[in-house]
């Protein structure tokens, strides 16, 4: 199935105007498959590697899918009933997105336990004074800077304390909800906080200032259902259910849990890998190309002696270069030479001349050494020439220095590349070696 998918996107690819075959793939298939098919070769590539990046956008599509069902499921709220945590529970914390008319509301929502035991929450009168302002401050970043109503309750979830507040200015913040009016301006307001527990009581001032928010009627309305839904759960603390208002100044609210949909970064993900995939495999084919070139190239100076010796024995020079071909063992296998010398063995055997199949090796070798072989190898059919063998040989020796010194480049290259993480290591062996000298010497 995969297989003809990828045939038929192929097929229709080639369709569209403009669209050309890659020459480089082309020049690395026939450089690395002489003897195949070309077209055939590039037709199984293409249609290899749309494979595989079809199946992995595939699977991206399928998982985004899931995902994305996964989402919308975790979105319903079901009846809007939580229920609460006995008191040695966890509060809830619910995200919800409220659905009004034409207006959306994200909510970050706390829903408490059930209120503490008397006898269980005197322990914690300190931490609730270094931290009451803090607790009341609501939405607001800070007492200096309140724009929305404060968090003024009598009971606090995980405090056994009742407190009782009051406002030097009730107008501006009120004391039994700790409502904030904004209309006469910005200004500063004292909130007094009465605690008790049993024959335990005190109180403390909080410094409040007043500020003017930008805000749209949108933020109003986000901030005054956020307060209604405040003052709906607090209502009912005593009950084990809280329920969310399917109402709100007359608007019909629908509720959805809200939730991180990351269906569309996953198919995004999955996208750009089969995009690298596809690009990346062409490029591995070039590389493919440039390593069965340096291969060739190694095998050179070995080549030049081989034909030297089987010629300077009497050989005539298609007998050598047919019997180096045919020699070749498993421990040669590796040397892709070899393969090329046989195609231009079979190109003579079906009756190309001899002259013609070793330019044409020369060719497709793509290395200067084997095309001036190739050239010497011509002459000497046409011209004759007595000297031939030793110039394969001084040949091979010309090659073997030029490896050598290519070798003892790389070999100098590879010190010098070694030279900067060899110096960050004396670096740090000579601080570890000062530090505690230093230290000894109380420097």
């Amino acid at each position: 199935m995969l297989e003809k998918v990828s045939e038929f996107i192929f097929e229709k690819s080639r369709k569209i105007p403009g669209i050309k075959p890659d020459e480089g793939i082309v020049r690395s298939l026939v450089y690395l498959r002489p003897s195949g098919d070309i077209k055939e070769e590039y037709r199984k590539f293409e249609t290899g590697r749309i494979g595989i990046s079809f199946l992995i956008l595939l699977v991206g599509i399928i998982l985004s899918v899931f995902l994305k069902l996964s989402a919308i499921s975790e979105k319903d709220v079901g009846d809007g009933v939580f229920e609460r945590e006995e008191w040695n529970g966890n509060r809830q914390m619910v995200s919800l997105i409220g659905h009004a008319g034409s207006e959306t509301v994200e909510v970050n929502l706390n829903i408490f336990t059930r209120t503490l035991s008397e006898a269980e929450t005197e322990e914690y009168i300190a931490n609730f004074l270094e931290n009451a302002d803090k607790i009341i401050g609501g939405e607001n970043p800070d007492l200096m800077h309140v724009s929305s109503d404060l968090v003024l309750k009598e009971k606090y979830e995980g405090y056994p304390f009742k407190f009782t507040w009051r406002s030097s200015d009730p107008y501006r913040i009120a004391s039994y909800s700790g409502k904030v009016d904004l209309s006469p301006g910005e200004g500063d307001v004292t909130l007094t906080a009465s605690y008790s527990y049993g024959e335990y009581e005190g109180s403390f001032p909080i410094q409040v200032h007043l500020v003017i928010p930008e805000s749209d009627p949108s933020e109003k309305f986000e901030r005054e259902l956020l307060n209604y839904l405040l003052e709906s759960e607090k209502s009912d603390r005593e009950e084990k259910e809280w329920i969310l208002p399917d109402e709100f100044y007359g608007e019909k609210i629908t509720w959805e849990n809200k939730v991180e949909d990351n269906s569309i970064l996953l198919f995004g993900v999955f996208g750009a890998v089969a995009v690298v995939i596809y690009f990346a495999s062409g490029k591995d084919l070039a590389s493919k190309a440039d390593k069965k070139k340096e291969n060739m190239r190694k095998s050179y100076p070995k080549i030049l002696r081989q034909l030297a010796l089987y010629v300077g024995a009497g050989m005539t020079v298609k007998g050598a270069f047919t019997k180096i071909a045919e020699d070749s063992r498993v421990d040669t296998v590796h040397e892709c030479i070899y393969e090329e010398m046989k195609y231009a063995c079979r190109e003579m055997g079906q009756g190309m001349g001899e002259a013609e199949a070793y330019e044409r090796f020369g060719n497709r070798t793509g290395l200067g050494e084997y095309i001036k072989l190739a050239g010497l190898l011509s002459q000497n059919l046409k011209r004759g020439n007595p000297g031939f063998v030793i110039r394969l040989r001084s040949e091979a020796d010309n090659a073997m220095r030029e490896r050598v010194l290519e070798a003892r480049k790389a070999g100098e290259e590879a010190q010098t590349k070694m030279l900067a993480p060899m110096m960050m290591m004396l670096a740090v062996v000579m601080v570890m070696i000062m530090i505690p000298a230093m230290t000894g010497m109380n420097i």
